[in-house]
């Protein structure tokens, strides 16, 4: 049995994805196994569970036949499957485009190559081989792969390529810092409607903020949540995230402070918070004061055009990290800084340029908008982040 990763910090905030906007009465997305497959005994696999189940066993044993950059790809173009067959019913679905399978299909076989799916395509893999990978997966994320093989198998097929991106030195879970949590918290059992936002409001919310939009990542966001399923939130709670020697911020591990319920409870509340984006009356923090700032809010195809245009007033300045810039991807010629360097580098930008702030959410670039707003000069902001451009809409990316 593999040992299961989460990402780090970093890199799960990297997998993250704004689902694009779509009309409000568009229907649910299309489950194109499920239409194809009635019965989880049946010999024949869909062609989704086929790609995925051959494409993760190409993983497992041949894993020099993947670049990275095509694990990175993958392990991103999985989780929007993930999602369309994921049976927690808390998720708010309204406005998804059916034609999220599809289109993330497409991706994934273009990222493949023709080789690879030709020899994905010869295996001729029958429902007792997903069985057999779904069994010797069972204990990953509590999933109920008899119930949801699907699911379970896109679940899982994500975790495989996780796991290949985890850092190969880690800190050990025993070496992690301690966390307090008190008696008064402790006794909340996690059974009773409202448990779940006291625990996080108790425990959660002295690094991630009451409103779950503090420290990297942000994980109320829309954008995080979109592909994030609970099973995986269930086992960032519970172990943490692998973080390398050196982090300067770790998290802790809840596994012996919280049982079950108590973190199935937090996870549950997060799910919540789906219902409350789903409200567009509710914005991300920092957006009222960037609007104040006068910050211009950008599309991401009107970032598209003003790119295509290479307009000498403009830069597209990239607040992403160094890895999620390199690793990750950008907008091909952008400027890049830090977010840590930003005041130490702002001289090399010209008051007479329009800035516009790109970062990976759509999220934690809004307060540094905001104060070069402040300090003079032009700035926009581009809405819907990296992942929008990047995942969403699939537009020219550089690493």
């Amino acid at each position: 049995m593999k040992k299961n990763h989460i990402l780090t910090a970093a890199l799960a905030a990297a997998f993250l994805y704004q689902a694009p906007a779509f009309a409000a009465d568009a229907p649910a997305p299309m489950k194109l196994a499920a239409a194809m497959s009635s019965s989880p005994q049946q010999e024949t696999l869909t062609p989704l569970e086929h790609l995925t189940l051959g494409t993760v066993l190409l993983l497992e044993k041949e894993r020099d036949a993947f670049e990275m950059q095509q694990v990175f790809r993958m392990a991103l173009y999985f989780r929007p499957l993930r999602r369309v067959y994921d049976p927690n019913p808390a998720l708010i679905r309204k406005g998804e485009s059916p034609n999220v399978e599809k289109t993330y299909v497409d991706r994934i076989k273009k990222v493949l190559g023709p080789d690879m799916l030709k020899r994905i395509e010869q295996t001729k893999l029958t429902r007792a081989d997903m069985l057999n990978y779904l069994e010797r997966h069972h204990t990953l994320y509590n999933v109920d792969w008899k119930k949801d093989p699907t699911f379970a198998l896109l679940e899982y097929a994500v975790n495989d390529f996780h796991e290949q991106i985890a850092p190969p030195n880690t800190i050990d879970p025993k070496h992690k810092p301690d966390f307090y949590i008190a008696q008064s918290i402790k006794d909340i059992s996690g059974k009773n409607a409202g448990d779940g936002k006291k625990l996080f409001e108790g425990i959660c919310a002295s690094c991630h903020g009451m409103d779950g939009q503090g420290r990297f990542p942000p994980i109320v966001m829309k954008s995080y949540l979109s592909l994030h399923s609970d099973h995986e939130h269930f086992e960032i709670v519970k172990g943490g995230p692998p973080q390398k020697l050196g982090s300067p911020v770790v998290m802790p591990t809840f596994d012996n402070k919280l049982n079950e319920d108590q973190i199935w409870s937090i996870v549950q509340y997060l799910r919540t918070w789906e219902q409350n984006w789903a409200d567009p009356k509710n914005v991300r923090r920092g957006e009222a004061e960037a609007k104040a700032a006068k910050v211009k809010f950008y599309s991401t195809p009107e970032i598209r055009k003003i790119w295509e245009a290479k307009k000498s007033d403009v830069v597209l300045l990239d607040l992403q990290s160094d890895i999620a810039y390199r690793i990750m991807g950008h907008i091909p010629g952008t400027m890049h800084i830090r977010p840590d360097d930003l005041d130490k580098k702002l001289g090399k930008i010209s008051k007479d340029k329009e800035i516009i702030v790109i970062d990976m959410f759509g999220s934690q670039g809004l307060a540094p908008a905001t104060e070069l707003a402040k300090k003079g000069y032009k700035v926009g902001y581009m809405s819907d982040g990296m992942m929008d451009w990047h995942i969403s809409r699939d537009f020219p990316v550089e690493y």
